[in-house]
């Protein structure tokens, strides 16, 4: 097994931060409008596609 290099903390650890449902809705919803470009993602899944026809002999 590899060594692993975890982070040791020092200090006091922050403390958690709860999210109601209305931010966590407002979070979701810029996180999709933000990081996800739609266009990007479907000519992706188009050139991954197989559109070669094929048969098993």
């Amino acid at each position: 097994m590899e060594k692993l290099n975890l982070p040791i903390i020092k200090g006091n650890i922050p403390a958690a931060k709860w999210l109601s449902m209305d931010d966590y809705l407002k979070f979701v919803s810029l996180n999709l409008k933000y990081a996800l470009d739609r266009k990007v993602i479907r000519k992706q899944k188009k050139s991954a596609s197989v559109n070669v026809s094929f048969s098993l002999r």
